[in-house]
């Protein structure tokens, strides 16, 4: 318990109580950005996620988790979202208004803790560079998506942070513990876990990383598991989101093929079906080859990579996903994080003043109606992951880089 108390101790900044300027400079703009935030979330509604989300608490809060599952196939989420959207409902007496800000408080809370993260990752590894992390701090895309869009996506950054912490703070269990909480609130996670497994085995800590993942991860999705499996899988584990918004399916969709047209979901035609099972094969292929010859080299830049690989090749695609791989971007490089910042913002501020109907925000509910209008500006984003990719070549050749190593005492201070 040594080690992990000492992580606990560190990311609090107990062992140096006197912060330096630059961190209390982060931290000031973390505030300022939770407090505008906490704004927008109390006076907007939010985007159509915030009315499904309603619906699903009150078909919770009536007829209980496994109901939800069984009545509707739309309900894509795991168990814990589930709970927590039911007892949101409840909280909120099934008003609007209030359930808006009840379902946005975590992803608000998430940010802020991981800013906290990753100046406690700064202090022992030297990176990011600190005007980076100050975009991150004040990030408009965290701004958007936590403060008005409504769902839970920032929680899942603010996990495989803390378990990329407990790698380098020594501890595989507590990292198995983080993936296997990551895994409760989406199951994109579960894409992301074999670089953290074979970072272990290198370590030879494996077996306790995987015990402790496994067990957070099962006991978590255990009800479904035992009353509804095949439900649960085909719904939550099967989920492919939406075609035809992002990257190549948009490119297709654009070709106007009688089989290949149109914005899906739930239905799809063969073709469709085909090439998004081609693309997930693509996906979990480059992230499981990243993972084994990469289980030596730095794990922040490796995951980095692993999601650029998921967001070129990604079937399916909801705009609030941009918030998952931008504090680990701030390791892969600091300028390609501010290009990919700069374009997902571009994207995103167009996408949801497309969908509200312009300025000011208040709700963003016709997302469908209102696709032709913003799904060209997602090639943006898009065509940046593309170009970071690309330019990552050697890193993806894997040279040899030696793991993140803990700094000497004389250099945790610095």
């Amino acid at each position: 318990m040594t080690k992990l108390t000492e992580w606990i101790f560190g990311l609090a900044f107990t062992r140096d109580p006197l912060l330096k300027k630059p961190e209390l400079l982060i931290l000031a703009l973390a505030l300022l950005a939770t407090v505008a935030k906490i704004y927008c979330a109390w006076t907007t509604i939010g985007t159509a996620d915030v009315g499904l989300f309603r619906e699903f608490g009150h078909t919770i809060s009536d007829r209980g988790l496994t109901a939800m599952y069984r009545e509707t196939p739309l309900f894509n989420h795991t168990p814990l979202v589930g709970t927590f959207t039911g007892l949101a409902y409840d909280l909120a007496e099934g008003r609007g208004r209030p359930f808006a800000r009840i379902i946005r408080a975590p992803g608000i809370m998430a940010d802020g803790l991981a800013v906290l993260v990753l100046l406690w990752l700064r202090r022992r590894t030297g990176k990011p560079a600190w005007w980076a992390l100050a975009l991150f701090a004040v990030s408009p895309i965290s701004f958007m998506v936590s403060g008005f869009h409504g769902n839970v996506d920032p929680l899942v950054p603010l996990a495989l942070l803390l378990a990329a912490a407990a790698c380098v703070g020594g501890e595989a269990a507590l990292c198995g513990l983080c993936i296997g909480l990551a895994c409760q609130v989406k199951v994109i996670p579960v894409l992301l876990a074999p670089v953290f497994f074979f970072h272990w085995l290198h370590r030879r800590k494996a077996r306790a990383f995987s015990a402790a993942a496994v067990i957070t991860g099962v006991i978590g999705w255990l009800l479904p598991l035992l009353t509804i499996p095949g439900i649960f899988l085909k719904n939550v584990i099967g989920y492919s989101s939406i075609w035809g918004v992002w990257g190549i399916t948009y490119l297709l969709r654009l070709t106007d093929a009688p089989a290949l047209r149109g914005i899906a979901f739930a239905t799809l035609t063969p073709a469709q079906a085909g090439i998004i099972a081609a693309l997930k094969v693509i996906v979990i292929a480059g992230v499981l080859a990243l993972a084994w010859r990469r289980r030596a080299a730095d794990l922040l830049t490796t995951l980095a990579l692993a999601w650029l690989v998921f967001f070129v090749f990604a079937p399916g695609f909801g705009v609030q996903y941009l918030v998952w791989p931008a504090p680990f971007f701030l390791f892969l490089s600091a300028r390609w994080s501010a290009v990919l910042t700069a374009a997902g913002s571009i994207a995103l501020f167009a996408f949801y003043t497309i969908c509200a109907h312009g300025l000011p925000w208040d709700k963003a509910f016709l997302v469908q109606q209102a696709a032709p209008q913003w799904t060209p500006w997602l090639l943006l984003p898009w065509v940046a992951f593309a170009a970071c990719l690309g330019a990552q070549g050697l890193a993806l050749r894997v040279k040899a880089e030696p793991l993140t190593r803990l700094p000497a005492p004389a250099d945790a201070a610095g």
